[in-house]
């Protein structure tokens, strides 16, 4: 990804990085104050804002959108994490 010096950023540096690639993608207002956990109250249109409570809307919105960046794959983890991955889940 360009711009990754690998230095240790932390939670507001995603933030930010996730606040501008939603807004490049067009993402809805309310959806994007939703996402980024900021109030939706300040003003009156936002309060009867009911978009985010919509789950299939969101869901469809986020798979239209994406994450921006690739995950890692189960291929990295040890058989130990891969072995307690599919024991949880039975």
């Amino acid at each position: 990804m360009p711009g990754v010096t690998g230095a240790k950023a932390g939670n507001h540096a995603f933030r930010r990085y996730r606040n501008s690639y939603l807004r490049k993608k067009s993402c809805p207002a309310g959806l994007l104050k939703y996402w980024l956990g900021h109030s939706r109250r300040s003003d009156m249109s936002d309060v009867y804002d009911k978009s985010p409570e919509d789950f299939e809307w969101r869901a469809e919105m986020a798979e239209q959108l994406g994450v921006g960046f690739s995950l890692p794959s189960c291929t990295d983890c040890s058989e130990k994490t891969k072995t307690a991955a599919l024991a949880a889940a039975v």
